[in-house]
């Protein structure tokens, strides 16, 4: 069930659960819970250059929410809200990413990025927001703005994300092979017959596990930039805020540098390293 970044000792049940989990958490379940938890830990511990990375640009994304209290034009409110539930998508999704759920991680972020597409378009067309906001009374109003043509008018500007969306939507949320292929195998015998097909709940190879990690943390840079772009009148008159990007942007590229080195990663390098070639678990 665990597949975790190298660690120094095995870590003892009082190490990962509090006495009120180790009460009442049943133990069939807590087996699964506790290869969870210690994926976590251990995923902070294996990639601590891409956990500084993730909670800096969770830094990020605070310093600009304080910013737009107001955020100003009456048109800009509402796709606020859906730049907020964003956020908070992407925190659930790379919580699970550090835990080794790489899938259910992948399926969130698609959901991130949609609702950042959704946002992109009512800010370029504020009338849309009644549209939105009355998809249970009209939804063919609803369809023909955010569902029809998603490329050419929802993702319109976005192309990376769209890009990434479709990537998501065929790894984490639709029901396909490339959905499960890193989570799931069949265990040979002597012979080369199957013997037994085992699926795993979390973790995975560590070079696969940095890379897919290291994939999202870049999405998530991109969906913060697209938020930071729509807002750019008011937080980019934030000097504090600018810098912290600035530097941030500096870390983002020393750590494709360290990443490429680690796993020996050859060029041509893909700018999302989406597309980077993996070794499969064994």
């Amino acid at each position: 069930m665990e597949n975790a970044p190298p660690k120094t000792s095995e870590p003892q049940e009082s190490d990962l659960l509090v006495p009120f989990e180790s009460r009442h958490i049943p133990a069939d379940y807590k087996e699964y819970y506790r290869a969870k938890r210690n994926n976590f830990f251990a995923s902070i511990q294996g990639f601590p250059e891409m956990w500084r990375y993730y909670t800096l640009l969770d830094a990020i994304w605070l310093h600009e929410f304080s910013d737009l209290k107001p955020p100003g034009n009456v048109n800009q409110w509402f796709p606020l809200i859906l730049f907020f539930n964003a956020h908070s998508k992407i925190r659930v999704s790379i919580e699970l990413a550090f835990s080794g759920c790489l899938a259910e991680a992948r399926s969130i972020l698609r959901d991130a990025i949609e609702f950042v597409a959704h946002a992109h378009r009512m800010l370029a067309d504020p009338q849309l927001q009644k549209v939105w906001l009355s998809k249970n009374e009209d939804h063919q109003a609803f369809s023909n703005a955010f569902e029809r043509h998603k490329r050419e008018d929802l993702f319109k500007g976005l192309e990376e994300l769209h890009r990434t969306w479709g990537q998501l939507s065929e790894t984490g949320s639709h029901a396909t092979l490339n959905a499960i292929c890193d989570r799931f195998k069949i265990r040979e015998s002597a012979d080369g017959q199957p013997k037994a097909w085992e699926f795993r709940y979390c973790g995975a190879d560590p070079r696969f596990w940095a890379m897919s990690l290291f994939s999202m943390l870049l999405t998530c840079f991109t969906i913060e930039q697209t938020f930071f772009k729509n807002y750019e009148d008011r937080l980019g008159l934030d000097d504090v805020l600018v810098r912290k990007r600035g530097e941030f942007e500096s870390y983002k590229e020393r750590l494709r540098g360290i990443l490429k080195r680690r796993y020996n990663v050859k060029p041509p390098i893909p700018e999302s390293m989406v597309g980077l070639p993996w070794v499969p678990p064994h």
